[in-house]
């Protein structure tokens, strides 16, 4: 089987979040069949597969979770574009790196251990019900042990280093409901809330430098909710708060941030408001070493920041370096209709094939680790 008919039975099978049994399956069936000592690490639906490990080789990880955002449709291509649910997100870097493993598996004198760590439930889910996080307490020794993992979330190609940290914030507004046609017997929480909507609406991307990469600390409402009733003066207003920022800052100190833009917003309004955190996910802070360094400077690839969050975080928040690095293309994450260039896939499959051939020393890597 060549790669591109195999994506197309990988986004044949449904996998939304919590539903990841059967890719699991699939995939695991593929690679058992072909690669007969293929050691496998199993918990849930989380897979870590690898090839026998050789005593004092670097170990690379390739990293992808299994779960897609868009319903479910029948994949189909027209021209270099081939559509399927979660097609750039992140089903072609799970089809690569399976035909990785097989194409490494071949090599009889590696300079590499390999694996490939296949986990759920990374698409809006807390962190506790991650795969990876699932993973990293099952299989901690292991997985701290990795010298350097790709995780293959879309990046348009480009090599996309750490990631920023995400909080969400809920906020209610008060008011006093009553009949709309008698306004006057109660109070719009909904118009109570204009004047902290438009402070919040001013509040513009701050650009953070780091690890030589531009990222921006974003704060938005990204839900809004008021009481139903077509007839009926809302008596409660209540929106989400997505903060984002860069590496750097801790969770404190972005709590901290937060609260501060948060009240300097707030005090616009005539009646006390308040918030409650309900997610917080960290910054990845970068984490580095020589074959991290060397491996983006092999790769040729524009390095830029991931604007969004990542399991790079949690990866380097246990000391292992990672970064983002995929064929999918980020205008295409959760699309109805999304797709990949299969030119893309193919490139990103023959470039990695390449890491088998490069030469790097372990002593530098451990030193630094």
């Amino acid at each position: 089987m060549t790669l591109i008919p195999f994506l197309f039975d990988i986004l044949n099978i449904p996998s939304p979040t919590f539903q990841e049994q059967a890719i699991t399956k699939f995939i695991e069936d593929w690679l058992d069949y072909r690669i007969p000592d293929l050691f496998v690490r199993r918990q849930g639906n989380n897979r870590i597969f690898s090839l026998p490990l050789i005593e004092n080789l670097p170990h690379i990880a390739l990293v992808g979770h299994s779960d897609v955002v868009p319903p479910h449709f029948c994949p189909y291509q027209r021209s270099q574009r081939l559509h399927g649910a979660g097609a750039s997100d992140m089903q072609g870097s799970l089809a690569v790196f399976a035909f990785l493993m097989y194409d490494f598996s071949q090599i009889t004198d590696r300079q590499f251990n390999f694996s490939f760590i296949l986990y759920d439930a990374e698409e809006g889910t807390p962190i506790e019900q991650n795969g990876l996080h699932k993973l990293i307490e099952t299989e901690s020794d292991f997985i701290r042990n990795i010298d350097l993992s790709i995780v293959g979330e879309p990046t348009n190609g480009e090599v996309q280093i750490g990631c920023v940290g995400s909080l969400h914030a809920q906020v209610i507004v008060q008011g006093q409901a009553c009949h709309s046609a008698r306004p006057w017997d109660g109070q719009n929480a909904l118009y109570n809330a204009i004047p902290f909507i438009k402070e919040i609406s001013k509040i513009t991307p701050v650009k953070q430098v780091v690890g030589g990469v531009d990222f921006f600390d974003v704060l938005n409402i990204t839900e809004s909710q008021s009481q139903n009733g077509r007839t009926t003066i809302p008596g409660e207003w209540t929106c989400n708060i997505n903060y984002r920022y860069a590496p750097g800052r801790d969770m404190i100190e972005a709590e901290s941030t937060f609260d501060s833009l948060f009240r300097q917003a707030a005090s616009i309004v005539t009646d006390s408001i308040n918030y409650k955190i309900v997610d917080h996910v960290p910054a990845a802070q970068i984490i580095e070493n020589h074959l991290f360094n060397q491996v983006i400077s092999w790769s040729g690839a524009k390095i830029t920041a991931k604007q969004a969050w990542t399991d790079v975080a949690q990866l380097n928040g246990i000391g292992v370096p990672a970064f983002n690095f995929g064929p999918g293309l980020t205008s295409q994450a959760h699309k109805p209709d999304e797709y990949i260039l299969v030119e893309d896939v193919l490139n990103y499959h023959q470039l990695l094939q390449g890491l088998a051939n490069l030469k790097v020393t372990a002593n530098q890597i451990y030193q630094e680790n």
